[in-house]
C-alpha cells in the first residue's frame, strides 16, 4: 500500500539531516520509512564550527556515511531535507544551497534547507503542521502553518535558553551572591562541586580567563545541576527554571501568530524535544506546559519519542512525494521509521 501511494519508485531513497553544535545526524530510508543507513559527525552549524567550510565538511561526512551504509550514492536519493542549526538568515540558506549544489550538482531534485528547529515538527504531526520547541544546548523554535507558512526564531530570540540559558543564569546567580548583590543560593555549592572549584571566584576565573577557559561543552554540562537544585526547592534555581519555561512559551506564541496557527481555530501540535525538555521530570518542561495555553490557544503538547533527525527524514519523505497527509499511510511510515532507527547510542549527545 505504501509503495502504491508514493510518487517515487519503491527503490528511491530519502535523506534527512539534523545538524547542530553537538553533533550532525543523518538517516537514509526507503519510501516505506525503513531506515537503511545512518551517519554521524561533528558540528554542522556554520556559526558554531571553526569555519563555515568545517560545518559543510562535517555534514557531508555524515551524509556519505549514511549513504555508504545504504549501499547507495546521491543519485538514488529522491528527496532530502537538511535541517541545520545556523540557517538563520536568507544568506545562510543561500550559502548551503551553493555548497550542496557544488557537491551534488542537480541532485537530489527535491531538496530543502531549513533551520534545525523545523526538524521535530513531524515527530508530533506527520503532516508537518505545528510548532517545535527544542531545548537542547541552545533553544530552537519553529512553526509551519496550514498554508505552508514558515517561521523560526533564529537570532530573533533575545534570551539565552536551553542548557546555555540555565548555565549562564546559574553562573550569574553564584557570582552575584558571592559579591553580596543577590541572595545566597544552593547553586554555589552545587556548581563548585560539579566543576571541582574551591570558590565562586575561582569558578568565575575559569569561565572567563584568557587562556584555558571552560569550553562551551563544559559550561553547559551543569544544566542538570541547575534543574536538580530547582527540584530540591532552591528559590534562585526555581526562578531560573521558571524564567526558562516562560521564555520558551512566549516565543512559541510568536511562532503561532506568525504562521496563522493562533487563529486557525484548530488544535495546534506543539512538539517538545531536546535534552533539557525531554529529561525525566524536567522542571523546565513542566513550567513551559503550565504557562503555554495563553500563548498558544488550542495547544496540544507532544513529547516525542522520535529524535529530531527522524523528523528531518519525515520531511524528506513528505516533501519527496510520500503522502504523509494520509493518516493511515503516515502512521505506517512513522511506525517503520521507529522500528528501524539506529541504536540509542547513535543519537546520544
Amino acid at each position: 500500500m505504501i509503495r502504491a501511494q508514493t510518487e517515487s519508485p519503491a527503490s528511491a531513497l530519502y535523506l534527512g539531516v539534523d545538524a547542530g553544535n553537538s553533533k550532525t545526524a543523518v538517516l537514509v530510508s526507503t519510501a516505506s520509512g525503513e531506515v537503511v543507513g545512518a551517519g554521524r559527525s561533528g558540528c554542522g552549524d556554520i556559526y558554531g564550527a571553526p569555519t563555515p567550510e568545517n560545518a559543510v565538511a562535517e555534514v557531508l561526512a555524515a551524509v556519505r556515511e549514511a549513504l555508504g551504509q545504504a549501499g547507495a550514492d546521491i543519485p538514488a536519493v529522491a528527496g532530502a531535507a537538511f535541517r541545520l542549526a545556523g540557517v538563520d538568515w536568507p544568506e545562510d540558506q543561500r550559502y548551503w544551497d551553493t555548497a550542496l549544489t557544488r557537491q551534488f550538482p542537480g541532485k537530489p531534485a527535491r531538496r530543502s534547507v531549513l533551520n534545525d528547529g523545523y526538524a521535530a515538527i513531524r515527530c508530533g504531526d506527520p503532516s508537518g503542521v505545528g510548532i517545535s520547541v527544542t531545548g537542547g544546548t541552545a533553544a530552537a523554535i519553529a512553526a509551519r502553518g496550514h498554508g505552508g507558512e514558515l517561521w523560526d526564531m533564529g537570532w530573533r530570540g533575545q534570551h539565552a535558553m536551553g542548557a546555555t540559558g540555565l548555565a549562564d543564569e546559574a553562573f550569574r546567580a553564584v557570582s552575584l551572591a558571592e559579591l553580596g548583590l543577590a541572595p545566597q543560593t544552593a547553586l554555589t555549592e552545587a556548581l563548585l562541586t560539579h566543576y571541582g572549584k574551591p570558590t565562586a571566584e575561582a569558578l568565575t576565573h575559569w569561565l572567563t580567563r584568557r587562556e584555558g577557559r571552560a569550553s562551551s561543552r563544559e559550561r553547559t554540562s551543569c544544566a542538570r545541576v541547575v534543574t536538580a537544585a530547582a527540584a530540591a526547592g532552591d528559590p534562585v534555581a526555581v526562578d531560573i527554571v521558571r524564567a526558562q519555561g516562560h521564555h520558551l512559551a512566549r516565543y512559541a506564541g510568536v511562532a503561532a501568530r506568525r504562521t496563522g496557527l493562533e487563529r486557525s481555530g484548530r488544535p495546534v501540535t506543539v512538539v517538545l524535544s531536546g535534552s533539557v525538555l525531554m529529561a525525566e521530570d524536567s522542571p523546565v518542561a513542566e513550567e513551559l506546559l503550565a504557562v503555554l495555553p495563553p500563548h498558544v490557544p488550542g495547544a496540544v503538547p507532544h513529547r516525542s519519542s522520535l529524535p529530531p533527525v527522524a523528523g528531518a527524514l519525515l520531511d524528506a519523505l513528505g516533501e519527496g512525494g510520500v503522502m504523509l497527509t494520509d493518516p493511515v499511510l503516515a502512521d505506517a511510515v512513522v511506525q517503520r521509521v521507529t522500528e528501524t532507527l539506529p541504536p540509542r547510542e547513535f543519537l546520544a549527545t
